[in-house]
């Protein structure tokens, strides 16, 4: 019984130690503060104009939904999580 106790530990701090491996050093405020600025140049528009919607966190990217109402844009961008490169972009109009 002793036997199960002590693997059951081992097994426990193994999972605990690989599930501290993931730290992210992109936080959701700066994933969405590079998405805020890389807007604001490419689109010549004033951050009061730009909307973020929401800002999720996905396998090794943050993924930052905006929207523009005034020119009736709208889209996503894929962040690294890791060193804040923008990955992915997709924008639509209505």
């Amino acid at each position: 019984m002793q036997k199960i106790v002590s693997m059951l530990l081992v097994l426990l701090l193994l999972v605990l130690a690989a599930c501290g491996n993931s730290d992210l050093k992109i936080t959701q405020v700066e994933a969405e503060s590079i998405v805020l600025q890389h807007l604001i140049e490419d689109r010549n528009k004033d951050k009061d104009q730009i909307r973020i919607k929401s800002v999720r966190q996905s396998i090794g990217k943050y993924i930052v939904e905006w929207e523009i109402d005034e020119s009736c844009e709208f889209g996503n961008i894929q962040v690294d999580d890791q060193n804040g490169e923008l990955l992915e972009a997709e924008e639509s109009n209505c």
